[in-house]
């Protein structure tokens, strides 16, 4: 009685708080944290620890949310499912699934993708101060670097950014030149109903600039009588 008594005791702490630290090399700490109602199942460093019910796993500066969780220490790989969340400074990131692989600095995102990111613009407002617009971008698969937020979008593409509203097949996005690169099927249409048809565009994020290109492209406008 006594020894199952100290191992629940020892389960239950497992359970409310799991520091994960991977390699010495990598000098990186992860902590997991669960629900008041959650079930955890612990098989060594080397296997895997599978939550249900509520988990939170916290890194650097990421923050990830979702129903169940399965971790593997050693490989510094989890598969999370069920209404997941990453959230990284202006960076959020919502799915059904997703794999996010720790030592890699690097995560995947499938099923009902959205991506928000608060992006700050190069104009100021008329007293000078920095202007901000937030990206949405909805896909079938996402991949994230955690480390540079760059990312590269596929399936049912749609990027909203104002009033323009883009759609494609492929989307890329570099954090360092502050652009997006879409391809296959593009199409772009702008706050005055204006459009472009073409094969590939890049979206600059940070500007009202777009420069499309393609084999036959399609512009339309409206103008006032």
């Amino acid at each position: 009685m006594k020894r199952a008594l100290v191992r629940g005791l020892a389960l239950a702490i497992m359970a409310s708080m799991v520091v994960l630290p991977l390699s010495a090399e990598a000098a990186k700490s992860v902590r997991v944290t669960t629900g008041p109602e959650s079930r955890l199942t612990y098989q060594g460093t080397k296997g895997d620890t599978t939550i249900e019910g509520g988990v939170t796993i916290e890194y650097d500066d990421v923050v990830i949310t979702s129903s169940s969780a399965t971790v593997n220490i050693d490989a510094g790989t989890a598969l999370l499912s069920g209404g997941v969340t990453l959230v990284q400074g202006e960076v959020t990131v919502t799915a059904e699934v997703m794999n996010i692989y720790l030592k890699e600095d690097r995560a995947e995102f499938s099923g009902g993708v959205r991506l928000t990111k608060i992006e700050p613009q190069a104009e100021m407002d008329e007293e000078g101060n920095p202007v901000t617009t937030t990206i949405t971008l909805d896909c079938s698969t996402l991949k994230i670097s955690t480390a540079t937020q760059d990312f590269d979008a596929d399936g049912d593409v749609t990027v909203s950014k104002g009033g323009q509203v883009a759609r494609c097949r492929t989307a890329s996005y570099s954090s360092s030149e502050r652009r997006i690169v879409l391809e296959g099927d593009v199409s772009i249409t702008g706050e005055d109903n204006e459009s472009i048809r073409c094969d590939r565009a890049t979206v600059y994020t940070d500007r009202e600039r777009v420069e499309a290109e393609g084999k036959s492209m399609e512009i339309t406008f409206e103008i006032e009588d």
